[in-house]
Formats: C-alpha cells, sequence, structure tokens
C-alpha cells in the first residue's frame, strides 16, 4: 500500500510503488529454492557397464625416438636405419599407436635444413606431435661457474 503523507494535493502519485513487485519476487524465490532439490533428485544417470572383456593388448610403452648422429647414421629406436626408408618404419611403428609422438634428437653438427627435413618426413608419416628431445646437461648451473 502507499500512502502518500504531507503536501496539500490529493491529486495522482508519480512514484512508483515496488512494494507489490518485491513480495512477488519472493514469493517466487521461495518457490524455487523448495522446488528445485524435488526436481534434482529425479535427474538419472546412464553408468556404462564394466566389460568382461580383456582390454586389446597395447602397443609397447616404448617412445619412437629418431637419432641423427655426428657421423651421418640415423637410428629409429637405436636400430640404424637409412633415411629414405625412415617415412616406411615410422608409418609402420605409428600405425596402431593411439598418441602418435615422436621424439627427435640431432647432433649439434647436423643442419638446421637436413633438421627440418626429418622432421617433415616425420610429421608427414602420421606423427600428431614431433618433440625435440632434451639433451642432459647435468645439474642447472653445474658447468656454468665463472672462473
Amino acid at each position: 500500500m502507499g500512502f502518500h503523507v504531507g503536501g496539500g494535493s490529493k491529486g495522482v502519485k508519480s512514484e512508483i510503488n515496488v512494494t507489490p513487485l518485491v513480495d512477488v519476487v519472493l514469493v517466487l524465490l521461495i518457490i524455487f529454492l523448495i522446488t528445485m532439490p524435488i526436481l534434482m533428485r529425479d535427474i538419472s544417470i546412464d553408468v556404462p557397464k564394466k566389460s568382461e572383456e580383456p582390454a586389446p593388448p597395447e602397443m609397447a610403452l616404448e617412445q619412437v625416438v629418431i637419432e641423427w648422429k655426428a657421423d651421418g647414421r640415423m637410428l629409429l629406436n637405436g636400430d640404424e636405419i637409412r633415411r629414405t626408408d625412415l617415412a616406411f618404419k615410422l608409418r609402420e611403428k605409428l600405425e596402431h599407436r593411439r598418441e602418435k609422438v615422436v621424439f627427435v634428437d640431432f647432433d649439434d653438427t647436423v643442419r638446421y635444413g637436413d633438421a627440418v627435413s626429418v622432421m617433415d618426413t616425420v610429421k608427414g608419416a602420421g606423427a600428431t606431435t614431433v618433440a625435440l628431445k632434451m639433451k642432459d646437461e647435468g645439474p642447472v648451473g653445474a658447468g656454468s661457474q665463472a672462473p
């Protein structure tokens, strides 16, 4: 209810009375707060059953590593390989893997263009990620002490 106190004018008020609006909003809020827990109980979730079949055999968990040595030899997981056979052998290794990650390790004497060419070959053979293998230099700062 709106009361107009003061003044001598008995005309129409230009002020908005928000009390009924607040009452309605509060009633709706209480109704939603009561009904939401009831509605949330009826949500059903279908959880898949555990399969009795054995899991398919995983491929060997070894990483695929390509190394290019200073003497020009190329190794695929420690086995020497010719550069012309790299794409074929790599495609065979990656064929049944879920994660197709290949690590490459180049000697410091390998030319940049040759390294990029090998990484392109690896990518073309089906690898989704080509990662550079880091060299172990020992603890940080061990060899960099000033005289």
